[in-house]
């Protein structure tokens, strides 16, 4: 994009490839879209008319053209309408993200066009900034390939239009001679036309293409062949904003949306991160040493696997900086590189526990998952955001591990259950679903025992048992508070239950909080003055009931307050 080069190969290389790809530079730089067209539209969308939306995408051309090597050039002419203040503060500036190891883009213009029929011309390199996403810093982690590119529209009113053309070079696809895209047909605005068109190679064509959750019948398709090349489109009318819904999962991976791809089966994508994966799990003298040294005395296959999942998840620390050069974000360190540095990020983490346990005669592997809503499985693609390790059980099942978290009991966090997930393994493996667990494996079970004195004085004690994802959640955050920060979270909970109310002591089992080998019990003493509400005749006594206090559902459970969904509800957010 925009300026990881100089401006001379820019220019060299938008020549060569527009030349190519779309039969001349100088079209697809002025864009797809007409003006006095986009005009016309304009002035007949009105506020009245669109009472819920803050802005209307008028138009919408996407013209991308792939190579058989999986490289791709991709230009996208958009126009929308600003109708509100909230409107124009969400395109007061345009971003791109891209990482910058696979792909570069840019602005190539930005214009505003005015309701009086001048237009403004944005001067792209005075607005314009490009950075390092700092957003990945807060998971310690750091890839200084992730690029966040932003132009500013601080002269942008209510009733302008605003018109940019990008371009996106992809000189690197994720997994060799191959391409995936994915595009919405729905948004949260209003969209009058939007066409999305893919220029493909008759050597590399679309061998997967899928419409899913389609709201109309209104999609029209198109396919032509030309010069040894097909070319499909996909556009798309009139289309209503869809309203957001408590804890929906992201919107993009519910709404009516496009999914296109060459890759002919998740088996394909198994054998790449496998190969991808495989030479970084040779294990070192020192990581041998270890594993004879966690397996002593221990014969059982559970216990043997849970010492040795247990030293990666408590030793090696979850941070990391991405460095590689054949898939970055992708490709793992080198499994003995992490033991000996003791830390990494999740693929790192994945890989070497994958190496462990391998070493320890289990039969591991890594595995992409995806953390979140679960993956279209009719269109095998690359994209995935987590990385995790999977041992094949003595009846042919997968265990799941995920060694990320630092203070966890569990194998297999309960917030991964119900996700896509792909085991990489050299004969290949096609994608499965991870499994839920019973909500009984999850509970806080709270006991409060209590004494009224005569005076109206009450004296108690409560019990918090934390089980799996509660145990999770609540050990993660003591060991984040210090001791008196610790205190002061039970005690204000004291208080909101009981005016006046004090907490009198608190222990925690285990003491050590970092032992994951004893569950996570909280037990407090509390006292509170005067807590009849008295008339002379009746006393009302309202009890403490601690389970409004404590508990992970207490984090999900006061969204869900709609009787009908469109979207599913997520709880693992």
């Amino acid at each position: 994009m925009k300026s990881l080069f100089s401006k001379l190969f820019l220019t060299l290389t938008a020549v060569l490839l527009t030349a190519c790809l779309f039969g001349g530079e100088n079209d697809s730089h002025q864009g797809f879209l007409s003006e006095d067209a986009l005009r016309k539209t304009a002035s007949t969308v009105v506020a009245q008319n669109y009472p819920n939306a803050d802005d209307v995408l008028l138009d919408d051309i996407i013209k991308v053209a792939y190579q058989a090597d999986g490289t791709s050039l991709t230009w996208d002419d958009t126009a929308v309408k600003i109708l509100t203040d909230k409107g124009r503060e969400k395109y007061r500036t345009l971003y791109l993200g891209f990482n910058a190891a696979y792909s570069r883009e840019e602005f190539v213009f930005v214009h505003i066009l005015r309701p009086d029929g001048t237009r403004l011309d944005i001067d792209i390199a005075a607005h314009q900034q490009l950075a390092t996403d700092v957003s990945q810093m807060g998971s310690n982690i750091y890839d200084p390939n992730n690029k966040d590119l932003q132009v500013t529209l601080p002269e942008l009113e209510i009733g302008d239009v605003v018109r940019y053309l990008t371009r996106e070079e992809v000189f690197k696809p994720r997994v060799p001679n191959t391409f995936s895209d994915y595009q919405v047909l729905e948004g949260p605005s209003p969209i009058l036309h939007y066409s999305y068109e893919v220029d493909s190679p008759e050597a590399l064509p679309l061998r997967q293409v899928l419409v899913k959750d389609r709201i109309s019948d209104n999609i029209q398709t198109s396919e032509e062949h030309r010069d040894g090349r097909i070319i499909r489109r996909w556009e798309v009318s009139d289309v209503p904003q869809f309203f957001p819904e408590p804890e929906m999962p992201s919107w993009y991976t519910c709404v009516q949306r496009l999914l296109v791809s060459t890759i002919d089966s998740w088996e394909d994508v198994s054998r790449w991160y496998w190969k991808l994966s495989e030479p970084h799990l040779v294990a070192s003298e020192a990581m041998q040493a270890k594993v004879t040294e966690l397996l002593q005395g221990k014969s059982d296959f559970h216990e043997r696997l849970h010492a040795i999942f247990t030293f990666v998840s408590q030793n090696i620390r979850y941070m990391g900086i991405t460095v590689e050069t054949e898939a970055p974000g992708y490709e793992p360190h080198d499994a003995k590189d992490t033991f000996d540095r003791r830390h990494g990020v999740c693929r790192d983490k994945a890989a070497l526990l994958t190496a462990l346990l391998r070493q320890a005669g289990f039969q591991a592997y890594p595995v992409l998952i995806n953390a979140g809503p679960r993956i279209d499985q009719e269109v095998p693609k690359p994209f995935f955001n987590h990385a995790i390790t999977a041992v094949v059980m003595p009846d042919g099942s997968f265990q799941l591990m995920d060694s990320t978290n630092e203070t966890t009991r569990d194998l297999f966090p309960a917030y991964l259950g119900n996700c896509s997930y792909l085991v990489a393994m050299p004969e290949g493996e096609t994608l499965h679903v991870s499994p839920s667990e019973p909500y009984d494996r999850h509970l806080a079970v709270i006991t409060t025992n209590g004494h009224l004195s005569a005076d109206g004085s009450l004296l108690g004690e409560c019990c918090l048992q934390m089980r799996g994802i509660n145990d999770n959640a609540y050990r993660g955050m003591l060991l984040r508070r210090s001791p008196a920060q610790r205190r002061d979270f039970f005690e204000n909970a004291v208080k909101r239950l009981l005016p006046g109310g004090m907490l009198t002591d608190i222990t925690f089992q285990p003491a050590e909080l970092a032992d994951t080998s004893i569950p996570l019990t909280i037990t407090f003493g509390f006292s509170a003055p005067d807590i009849l509400t008295d008339d002379g005749k009746t006393a009302l006594l309202t009890v403490p009931c601690f389970s409004e206090q404590f508990g992970y559902v207490l984090f999900t459970m006061g969204e869900a307050n709609l009787r009908k969904r469109r979207f599913p509800f997520e709880t693992t957010t």
